[in-house]
C-alpha cells in the first residue's frame, strides 16, 4: 500500500517571533525529511505584502516540495489586492496567510473582506491567525462563505477554552477547518477529533528551518489521531483537497 502524502500546512520562511528570523528553506527540507513530511506550505510574515511574497518566491525556487502561500497586509488596501493577484496569477501561489496581529490598527471584517473575496474567487485556502478573536473569525467566515478558512493553532495556541469556541465554529460552518500547529494544549487535538471527525483537521507545525522542526507537532497529532484512515486525512488528505481546487482567473 502506498503511504498517504504528509503535508505541513503551516511553515515560515520568515517568522513572526520576536526576532523576525528568516528561515533557511534548505534546512526546512532537511527537517521535513527527518519527520517524513513530503511537502510544506510556506510563507513570510511581518513584511510589506510585496516583500513577503518575493521572499517566499525566492525560497521555493527550485524546491518543488515547498508550496508557496501569499501573505498580504490588508491595511495596504488596493496595493494588497493587486499583490495577491500578482502572487497567484504570475507566480502560482496556492494559498494566503493572514495574521490579525500584524495590523497597526483594529482588525475588522471591513478591512479583511476585499482579500477574502479574492480568495473565494481563486478558491485559495486562507490560513488565518485571528489572535484569539473568534468574533472576527465568525464575521469573516459568515460574510465570505465561498472562502475556505483554516484557523491556525486550533484557534488559539494556549487557551483551551478559546479552542472550544473554534471547534464549535467549525461544527457550524462548512468552510472552516482547524490547523493543529504549535499548541500548548495538544489534548484539544483529541477533543477536536471527537467533535469534528478527521475531515476538519489539518496538520501544521508553525516551523521552518531549524527553528521549530515539524516532528514536534507531528508527534502531538499522532498521539491523538491513532487510526490510519483518520490520520491520513489530517496529515495531508484534507489540505490536498483544498489545494486541488485553486484556480487562477
Amino acid at each position: 500500500m502506498v503511504a498517504a502524502m504528509v503535508i505541513d500546512g503551516h511553515v515560515h520562511v520568515k517568522g513572526g517571533d520576536v526576532f523576525r528570523r528568516e528561515l533557511d528553506p534548505d534546512r526546512t527540507l532537511a527537517r521535513m525529511d527527518e519527520a517524513g513530511v513530503d511537502r510544506s506550505c510556506v510563507f513570510s510574515v511581518c513584511l510589506p505584502s510585496y516583500d513577503s511574497n518575493e521572499l517566499t518566491r525566492r525560497a521555493v525556487a527550485g524546491r518543488d516540495r515547498l508550496i508557496p502561500y501569499a501573505h498580504v497586509v490588508p491595511e495596504e488596501g488596493l496595493i494588497a489586492q493587486r499583490e495577491l493577484e500578482r502572487a497567484v496569477e504570475q507566480h502560482g501561489f496556492r494559498g494566503l496567510k493572514l495574521h490579525a496581529g500584524e495590523l497597526r490598527g483594529e482588525a475588522s471584517l471591513a478591512l479583511f473582506r476585499p482579500v477574502l473575496e479574492q480568495c473565494a474567487d481563486y478558491r485559495l485556502p486562507v490560513l488565518f491567525d485571528c489572535v484569539n478573536r473568534p468574533d472576527l473569525a465568525e464575521d469573516c467566515v459568515t460574510a465570505v462563505p465561498g472562502a475556505s478558512f483554516v484557523m491556525a493553532h486550533l484557534g488559539s495556541s494556549h487557551d483551551q477554552f478559546m479552542v472550544d469556541r473554534f471547534i464549535e465554529m467549525a461544527l457550524r460552518h462548512d468552510n472552516v477547518w482547524l490547523d493543529t500547529s504549535y499548541s500548548n494544549c495538544p489534548w484539544k487535538i483529541g477533543d477536536a477529533l471527537r467533535s469534528l471527525g478527521p475531515n476538519k483537521l489539518i496538520f501544521g507545525s508553525d516551523g521552518g528551518g531549524d527553528y521549530y522542526p515539524p516532528m514536534i507537532e507531528l508527534a502531538k497529532v499522532k498521539a491523538y489521531v491513532r487510526e490510519s484512515p483518520a490520520l491520513d486525512r489530517v496529515l495531508g488528505g484534507n489540505l490536498s483537497e483544498l489545494l486541488d481546487t485553486v484556480r487562477p482567473r
